[in-house]
């Protein structure tokens, strides 16, 4: 597995499409869009999860919902593509042996299936009919918390890339 692992790395940092990120303006500016992203998600999703949790209980949760879920998908929809450009760029040093880099992808899977369970379960209908000064349902509460773990490790395994 690591031959075949290290020669894809090779070639996707060879492929002329990908070698510009090595580029000495690129990669700073691509890291700089990595974080807008990330603040754009990272700040949606915080809201809506501290709201869940009982910040701020003056909010209905349905309007924080829609109004933070489309600044959430356009955060990651940046930290993908720049995330994905950055990789391309350097993929040996992210593809072959730097167990950061797959326990951030780990944190990003596992975020996204809590997000599936919350979308799929009663506790999604329950936090979008929720009014000012009413307690999130334990479910909700629960995603909330491990929402917020989860997103905090993937910034966390993000930082370690580089050691």
């Amino acid at each position: 597995m690591q031959p075949l692992l290290q020669s894809f790395a090779s070639w996707l940092e060879n492929v002329g499409f990908f070698a510009f990120a090595h580029l000495r303006a690129v990669w700073p500016t691509l890291e700089a869009l990595h974080f807008v992203g990330l603040a754009l998600l990272l700040g949606s999703v915080l809201l809506l999860d501290l709201r869940m949790l009982g910040v701020a209980k003056q909010l209905p949760c349905g309007p924080v919902h829609r109004l933070t879920l489309r600044w959430a998908f356009v955060g990651f929809s940046i930290m993908a593509v720049t995330g994905f450009l950055l990789m391309a760029g350097k993929a040996t040093a992210y593809l072959v042996d730097n167990v950061a880099f797959y326990l951030k992808l780990l944190g990003i899977l596992l975020a996204g299936v809590n997000a599936l369970v919350f979308y799929s379960t009663a506790a999604f209908r329950a936090v979008e009919t929720l009014g000012p000064g009413e307690d999130a349902p334990p479910l909700a509460k629960a995603v909330a918390g491990a929402s917020m773990f989860l997103w905090l490790s993937v910034i966390t395994f993000g930082r370690y890339l580089v050691f």
